[in-house]
């Protein structure tokens, strides 16, 4: 992924920790999994960007003005773990908050989809979890 890209999408994820009861959450990186707090003692967010596709467009004509760039077609996973001792429900409220606060600070319009899984176990951490993966589409204009 080029670096404008990833910079917004790191700006993003920034505003979503910062909105509402998000701010008691703890994000991480996803990788490496060994980084995982064991035992969990908060909802954590370990953050996953990868790239799926490029495709390079352009935009114009004789008159106008020319634009070429690429578009970025991105699965960002959000993989919410829940404090030792909580509930499937909880869990699920958990998710549902950090949807939201992804649909709320998506000034961009990048999401195609938000897609939840079921629960989970993670048995090197010892924890449950349910994964948030947000589909993007990302723009990276150049003027030609």
């Amino acid at each position: 992924m080029t670096t404008s890209i990833v910079n917004r999408i790191d700006e993003w994820i920034t505003r979503v920790k910062h909105y509402g009861a998000l701010e008691a959450y703890a994000f991480i990186p996803g990788y490496p999994a060994h980084k995982t707090p064991s035992p969990v003692t908060q909802y954590t967010v370990a953050v996953t960007e990868s790239e799926e596709k490029v495709s390079r467009f352009f935009i114009g004509n004789r008159i106008g003005e020319r634009s070429t760039g690429e578009l970025h077609e991105i699965e960002l996973c959000l993989r919410v773990y829940a404090p030792e001792g909580t509930s499937g429900s909880a869990l699920l409220r958990a998710s549902g908050l950090l949807m939201d606060a992804l649909e709320q600070q998506d000034h961009e319009n990048a999401i195609d989809a938000l897609i939840l899984s079921g629960i989970g176990y993670d048995t090197a951490a010892r924890v449950e979890y349910r994964d948030v993966t947000a589909r993007l589409s990302m723009a990276e204009e150049a003027v030609a």
